[in-house]
């Protein structure tokens, strides 16, 4: 069963897929659909497919279409968000990681997917490789308010106070309105000359 901890990155990795899309899990039935899928060799054809499985909630038959799609031709980026999406949609974050993780060789730059994958490593309590790669995001996007935010979590359940309250000043300087403003003043405590000093 997925800790308290595990199913707050899940929510993280779900609403950063807004964006990206996503669904609900259902059962998939093999068979179904398959010879049409042969049929067809065009990567939008086949992702339109997809995308109708997905709005049933067969995750599984949306996700065979969007690998099909993507083997045809189709644009990576946009397919491996929504086999992202389909995946964790259903709960299957190992999955999810591998489409990310093999994107990403080829796609190293692509911010949003590794952001996306740190979350879904955190949700699966492997904070080494979510600090690994959210560091790599801020590394390309230092001005990525909610990478900072994450950081502060993994770091606050490390127990390293210091740097979680580091990363929360970070992410208040860059969104002092943003959604997690009110909670990130809270952890820090009435000390506004420690949320003023912050590193440009």
């Amino acid at each position: 069963m997925m800790s308290m901890r595990g199913r707050y990155w899940a929510v993280v990795a779900a609403v950063s897929l807004v964006s990206m899309t996503g669904c609900a899990p259902a059962e998939s039935k093999l068979d179904r659909g398959i010879e049409t899928m042969r049929r067809e060799s065009n990567p939008t054809e086949l992702s339109s497919r997809g995308e109708g499985f997905a709005a049933l909630g067969d995750m599984t038959g949306a996700e065979e279409y969007f690998v099909a799609a993507l083997k045809a031709g189709g644009e990576p980026g946009a397919l491996v968000r929504r086999l992202v999406a389909v995946c964790v949609a259903d709960g299957r974050y190992p999955v999810a990681i591998e489409y990310a993780e093999d994107y990403l060789r080829n796609h190293p730059r692509d911010v949003d997917v590794r952001y996306v994958m740190a979350t879904m490593r955190a949700a699966l309590g492997d904070a080494s490789g979510a600090k690994d790669e959210l560091r790599m995001v801020l590394a390309a996007k230092p001005n990525l308010a909610d990478a900072h935010y994450a950081l502060a979590q993994i770091a606050r359940t490390e127990g390293d106070v210091m740097g979680a309250d580091a990363e929360l000043r970070h992410y208040l300087r860059l969104e002092p309105t943003g959604r997690h403003a009110e909670v990130a003043r809270a952890s820090l405590g009435p000390h506004p000359t420690l949320m003023q000093t912050v590193p440009e």
